[in-house]
């Protein structure tokens, strides 16, 4: 663009500061007009200010003309606007440009300026390794947002198994921390059981309890000059131990008359069975008037002999807390509580705490029962060096493939031997497990990722033999599998004919029953 003097070199903004004429447009004023009243301007730099645009600037061809114009007549111009398109056009053709006329930077050409701080900057052009990164970053940052929100899948595989057995002799130890695979030797841990046991055992004894109440029939005489109110339970005693009986009903004595009430013993049992004349005074005061007497003997009353806590019977119950502390079958609830675990059964203990007998001696009851706290704890190899040791002896020799997860398992088998030196114990244990043979989960889940439900489980049955699986996609609206593996889950089971899981149900880690010569009648309760 031409300068003032003809130079063609653009003034500098300090020149120019100060200078400027601002013209102002509205949106339909055309070009011809415009570049009139810039010829106009007593100044050779020009504002035109359009707050609102102008719809012939905004064309290319109206700005190229009012360039020309402008550079013919040796003048600077610069738009002030907020419209954006006019902006952009201004900047196309290299016309300073800002959103008002006191903003404008007369040495940026076309390029965009920002305002900080009450003053103009240009803003820096992006170069072309500025726009990769960015490009990258955005890529980077949806790629992020794909893997974290995107479909997850899980595949529950049961594939056909076989059970893999061996007998190993290994060495246990409380203090060793790491499994020595080579020698089988490996660290034990302490492992405890709690269940409350309840022993019953039935009484022997024998308790006269009393089931009915006697009646008798009492002539009651008004000897006042007003009729008297005898309330229902109005009390009468008898004999000389004060038996009570009760009025049955609410009855009127009228003056001078004699009316037969009936009462009942307010006790059931023998007692009340008192002969004629034993009832014969009032326990309230206010019946004073009132005479009474029982011409017929009380009956009705009854007892019976029931069972009932005899002595012996606590002495009974007290043996059984004893022989349960001693008791092979009570020692086994550890097997059942970790069945994974390869429990070392003769270093059991058991410590007994007894509660409270439900009776006693002399009360009516035909059981007598005691809850008793037991509390088995045992040298044990865990669940997870039992896995390592089944690695190392149960696959040996075999193809490739995978246990099912929860299915190993072992026992001790053999005679143990202690050594008191270091505490070390040698035996037998046998493990087994069931064994997946040629299947992964890695390769499973190499197989069906980025596939359809239906596909992935055609792809298991045909590749794999695995007919049975479930295959789950969350969202479910999700049309596939994840194509990432670690957004895909797979789990190896293994069904059993009752559906339950293999190491379940093991007749070998379930305690014998109790006989009525160990623990009476017990019931365990969890």
């Amino acid at each position: 663009m031409a300068g003032a003097d003809g130079s063609g070199q653009v003034p500098e903004e300090d020149e120019i500061s100060g200078l400027a004429s601002v013209v102002q447009v509205d949106r339909s004023e055309d070009i011809a007009a415009i570049c009139g009243r810039i010829d106009a301007a007593p100044t050779y730099a020009v504002v035109v200010h359009a707050p609102d645009g102008n719809r012939q600037l905004a064309t290319e061809l109206g700005l190229r003309r009012l360039q020309r114009h402008v550079e013919d007549g040796g003048k600077v111009v610069a738009i002030a606007t907020g419209s954006g398109s006019l902006s952009a056009r201004a900047r196309q053709v290299g016309i300073p440009v800002g959103r008002r006329p006191e903003h404008i930077r007369w040495d940026v050409g076309g390029r965009p300026t920002v305002r900080f701080l009450g003053r103009t900057f240009i803003a820096p052009v992006p170069g072309r390794h500025t726009r990769i990164a960015a490009v990258l970053a955005f890529s980077f940052a949806f790629g992020a947002v794909v893997l974290t929100v995107g479909p997850s899948g899980r595949i529950v595989a049961f594939p056909h198994t076989e059970e893999v057995t061996n007998i190993v002799t290994i060495s246990a130890s409380p203090d060793r921390d790491s499994v020595d695979l080579a020698s089988l030797a490996v660290p034990a841990r302490e492992v405890s059981v709690e269940q409350t046991v309840t022993l019953a055992v039935r009484t022997t004894g024998k308790i006269a309890v009393a089931t009915k109440p006697a009646t008798v029939s009492v002539a009651v005489t008004n000897t006042a000059t007003a009729d008297i109110l005898v309330a229902a339970g109005a009390q009468l005693l008898a004999g000389p131990e004060n038996v009570v009986f009760e009025v049955a009903t609410e009855t009127v004595v009228p003056a001078g008359k004699t009316v037969n009430l009936t009462a009942v013993a307010h006790e059931p049992g023998i007692r009340g069975n008192l002969p004629a004349g034993a009832v014969n005074r009032w326990r309230d005061a206010k019946y004073a008037p009132l005479s009474a007497a029982n011409a017929v003997a009380a009956s009705g009353g009854e007892t019976e002999s029931r069972p009932a806590v005899d002595a012996n019977d606590l002495v009974a119950i007290d043996g059984l807390v004893e022989d349960i502390g001693r008791s092979e079958t009570i020692r086994r609830i550890v097997l059942a509580a970790r069945p994974h675990d390869a429990v070392l059964l003769g270093t059991a203990e058991t410590k007994i705490e007894p509660g409270t007998v439900s009776a006693t001696a002399g009360t009516p009851a035909d059981i007598l029962t005691l809850d008793v706290k037991v509390t088995v704890t045992a040298l044990a190899v865990l669940a997870g060096v039992i896995e390592d040791v089944a690695r190392q002896v149960l696959i040996a020799g075999q193809a490739h493939g995978e246990f099912i997860a929860g299915s190993v398992s072992a026992r001790e088998t053999g005679a143990r031997q202690l050594n008191t030196v270091d505490g070390t114990i040698t035996t037998d244990i046998e493990v087994r497990g069931r064994f997946a043979r040629d299947i992964t989960r890695a390769s499973l889940r190499e197989a069906v990722k980025g596939k359809s439900p239906g596909s992935a489980k055609s792809t298991l049955a045909r590749r794999y033999g695995i007919d049975d699986a479930e295959v789950d996609v969350s969202p479910g609206w999700a049309p596939l599998l994840p194509r990432f593996g670690f957004r895909l889950r797979v789990e190896l089971r293994s069904r059993t004919p009752s559906g339950t899981n293999p190491s379940e149900g093991d007749p070998r880690n379930v305690p014998a029953s109790p006989t009525p010569a160990q623990a009476g009648t017990p019931a365990s309760r969890p």
